[in-house]
């Protein structure tokens, strides 16, 4: 399913890595641009390129560092559920990220990213109280946007249950969880829960989770960003 949302990225990283992913259609470039690695993917691509200056690129790019080069993208697109099912049914110990009202951005990016080096099944975000997936988010995703599958789902607890019929294991985290992130195996398929920044898991979801889990912290901050807790649990259960 495609979603129609800004179809505008800009900088070196993301534009290779959509160039990659025959993703572009458009490429606006500065006069003076030079880059040895998306110099040779736009010989073999082949879209459209338009020299214009640096303040055109300015305003297509909305005053983000565009690094002299712009791009207009295809629709990201969401696929259902049934087919993040499917996938996870051909490996071995699969994992699924359920986002619970991630709002940021930068946050969604930064957890396709790790979702992305930790090679998840897929991610599943809710339809409404969720950033969805834009030109920021690829940005800050450094090109995993391109790789990572996505599925919009409507009720959190609702897939859940449709998760554990097929065989996965509920994760959540809760800084009062009694149960340390090091104590568990991961040997199983992992539906991991990450809870918004402010909130985190809601109440429910961690109560129809069949484990909730704590990250020890040894600072003065009382929590830890959304993305990088996303991090540090992929790559234990990776592990």
């Amino acid at each position: 399913m495609k979603i129609e949302t800004s179809n505008i990225i800009f900088g070196r990283n993301p534009v290779k890595e959509a160039l990659r992913a025959n993703r572009v259609s458009k490429v606006y470039i500065s006069n003076n641009f030079s880059d040895k690695n998306i110099s040779p993917l736009l010989q073999e691509k082949k879209p459209y390129i338009k020299v214009i200056s640096n303040g055109e690129l300015s305003q297509k790019s909305n005053g983000g560092v565009h690094q002299g080069v712009v791009a207009e993208v295809k629709p990201y697109e969401y696929l259902d559920l049934e087919e993040i099912l499917r996938r996870s049914r051909k490996e071995t110990v699969p994992i699924i990220v359920i986002l619970d009202g991630i709002e940021d951005t930068h946050n969604l990016g930064a957890i396709l990213r790790s979702c992305d080096v930790f090679n998840v099944t897929g991610v599943l975000i809710p339809k409404h109280n969720q950033v969805p997936l834009n030109a920021t988010v690829a940005k800050a995703s450094a090109g995993a946007i391109n790789y990572v599958p996505v599925a919009q789902i409507g009720s959190i607890n609702q897939t859940i249950q449709k998760l554990k019929d097929n065989g996965f294991w509920v994760v959540s985290t809760d800084g009062n969880a009694k149960i340390d992130y090091n104590q568990l195996k991961f040997d199983f398929p992992t539906a991991l829960v990450i809870g918004s920044e402010g909130k985190g898991v809601s109440s429910l979801v961690v109560k129809n989770s069949d484990y909730v889990v704590k990250i020890p912290q040894y600072g003065h901050v009382n929590s830890l960003n959304a993305s990088v807790a996303a991090g540090i649990l992929l790559a234990k259960i990776r592990s």
